[in-house]
């Protein structure tokens, strides 16, 4: 147990031990009320899970995860007969669920949407691939498969300016999925400045306009304002349901409208969310103002980079 350190931490409805080892390094936690187990990985389940009975044994806190132990001397005290039977006809206590995770580090921009269009087209070539052949080469038709692949390509472009940012220490992840649907956030920047979801447009050929609480795309109004509100907000929810301390979060939407100069009037900035062109990208994050220490900034990344985070 000299090992390992478990500390508590009660937030949020959330009541946890976090175990962490002799470097400081977090192993995983049990939820003291649900008993499920978070694991950072497969071979530390076992030691954290003894790191929080023995810890809560010492704490007396007792947890349908981590039950009370008995002292030795108890122990000792019972007789032989009653040991061997209480052994015989107890049933095997189930081991709490270890939840598994996927690194999202490991993910390419426009990943998620890129492999929609990827099956998309496969199977419009199923359906009659002269068809297919034409609309996507010839007429250019605005099909499902054009959709996403534009929207990939978006990704792509934005993916690559921000990834930048990763050698002034900031950390980017891309095409996040969110919740149990096929949802996700295209990137999501963790650096000095705080927290952004960043959401890419791709508009080639058409003017946007923006207002403080309007979006609209050649006249037409589109609802990225209220979706980045959205989602910034269930990030910061979300990430703060796994730390310690406030999370700033702020939604950007990137526009992209093919052209040397972006087509992009600003009426208004609106207040909590920010539109950003090409051009912005990355200079505009680089600029924003220290919110994080370092060590907020990797705290963040190391919970946000887990799959199990987001579902």
């Amino acid at each position: 147990m000299n090992d390992f350190t478990v500390t508590r931490w009660k937030r949020y409805g959330h009541d946890r031990a976090y175990v962490s080892d002799a470097s400081g390094t977090k192993l995983g936690y049990v939820d003291l009320s649900t008993s499920e187990v978070i694991i950072e990985q497969a071979a530390n389940a076992d030691a954290v899970r003894r790191a929080v009975a023995v810890w809560s044994a010492a704490e007396g806190v007792s947890t349908p995860a981590t039950p009370d132990v008995a002292e030795p001397a108890a122990a000792e005290a019972l007789p032989t007969e009653a040991l061997e039977t209480a052994s015989a006809g107890a049933e095997p206590t189930p081991e709490p669920p270890v939840q598994q995770w996927v690194d999202l580090a490991e993910h390419r921009p426009g990943e998620g949407v890129r492999q929609l269009a990827n099956e998309e087209w496969a199977a419009a070539k199923e359906r009659s691939k002269v068809f297919s052949i034409a609309n996507r080469y010839v007429f250019d038709n605005h099909t499902q498969e054009r959709a996403w692949r534009k929207g990939a390509e978006g990704e792509e472009f934005v993916g690559m300016k921000l990834n930048r940012l990763r050698d002034r220490g900031w950390r980017v992840l891309h095409s996040v999925p969110v919740g149990k649907g096929d949802s996700d956030i295209d990137h999501i920047v963790i650096g000095p400045g705080g927290v952004f979801t960043v959401n890419s447009k791709m508009h080639a050929g058409k003017k946007i306009w923006v207002a403080k609480y309007q979006m609209r795309v050649n006249g037409q109004p589109v609802p990225y304002l209220r979706n980045s509100r959205h989602e910034a907000g269930r990030a910061k929810k979300l990430l703060e349901a796994q730390l310690d301390f406030d999370v700033p979060v702020v939604g950007c939407v990137v526009v992209l409208t093919g052209s040397l100069v972006p087509e992009v009037t600003y009426k208004q900035m609106p207040d909590d969310v920010r539109v950003l062109d090409k051009w912005d990208v990355p200079r505009w994050f680089k600029k924003r103002p220290a919110v994080l220490s370092p060590e907020q900034v990797e705290a963040i990344f190391s919970v946000a980079r887990r799959s199990t985070t987001w579902r």
